[in-house]
């Protein structure tokens, strides 16, 4: 089965580089422009699995029009706690901000305290997402389906699964960016056949 991977359009939020993960924010004019130009551009899906947040409705509407989906709530974006609506600037000379993002290079060390998910935490909601929709795809024998999710869910689920392996942050995506992938049912490891820049 081919997974087609795809992070939603461009926000506000995104254009301001804030942590937007689990307010429900709509797509830009802008966003809105890119999945209806992105859409024609990738292949056919038989259904959609989708993130329940609005940018990835509308996302999942414009790439791929009148296409059924099915909501899968673990392929949320990152909760960011005390954090969200913000962005670097407003909190680079927060503490508890500095604690959290820890040093460069060390993505899963996110600190585990009371602001919202790890990055550990988005890798385990994220594998039990996969594992619904890839049960629930072959189950209706589905050769192809669309995947409308966030940055940061997908490279917390693409750093587990993904190959040829990479980084964490080397499955970052573009607003309407992705991947087509081949899923293997047993191990649930996604190979990539091809990138989508967005």
């Amino acid at each position: 089965m081919e997974l087609i991977l795809m992070r939603h359009g461009t926000t506000q939020g995104n254009l301001e580089k804030r942590f937007i993960g689990t307010l429900d924010v709509p797509l830009t004019p802008q966003g809105e422009e890119l999945a209806r130009r992105v859409g024609p551009t990738l292949p056919k899906v038989a259904h959609i699995y989708r993130s329940p947040l609005l940018r990835c409705r509308q996302t999942a509407e414009l790439l791929w029009p009148g296409v059924e989906m099915t909501v899968i709530d673990e392929l949320r974006e990152t909760d960011f706690g005390p954090f969200e609506g913000k962005n670097h600037e407003e909190l680079k000379d927060d503490p508890l901000y500095q604690a959290w993002i820890g040093q460069p290079g060390t993505h899963l060390n996110f600190a585990a305290m009371p602001v919202g998910e790890t990055a550990q935490q988005v890798v385990d909601r994220v594998s039990i997402g996969l594992e619904k929709l890839a049960k629930d795809a072959a189950a209706r024998k589905f050769e192809r389906v669309g995947v409308v999710s966030h940055g940061g869910a997908l490279m917390g689920l693409l750093s587990k699964y993904g190959r040829p392996e990479r980084d964490y942050y080397g499955w970052m995506c573009p607003n309407c960016g992705g991947f087509r992938m081949a899923l293997d049912s047993d191990t649930l490891e996604l190979t990539v056949l091809e990138e989508f820049k967005g």
